[in-house]
């Protein structure tokens, strides 16, 4: 039997509001997916998403802290959401 994922990184799931910020789209307010230590992914309806490549800005809602804003790059859009990757961190 092959593996056929070839994810670098292990997935977690995990279940958080997130703003999401791009000229495009202005800011919106999505939920997470998973998170690995390459990226993360969103669940999005939104059909005018940026195309992959583009840099965008997220930030967690509902932690008890104001998280950081951070610069990710979309590497995927999918019709349920966008895969987003870490910069430079």
């Amino acid at each position: 039997m092959t593996n056929t994922d070839n994810r670098k990184f292990v997935r977690t799931k995990l279940t958080s509001s997130v703003q999401l910020t791009h000229p495009d789209i202005g800011s919106v307010e999505v939920k997470t997916r998973d998170i690995s230590d390459g990226g993360i992914y969103l669940l999005s309806s939104i059909t005018n998403l940026p195309p992959v490549g583009s840099e965008v800005t997220v930030q967690l809602l509902d932690t008890p802290f104001e998280a950081p804003i951070l610069t990710m790059r979309i590497v995927r859009v999918e019709n349920n959401g966008i895969g987003l990757a870490f910069i430079d961190i």
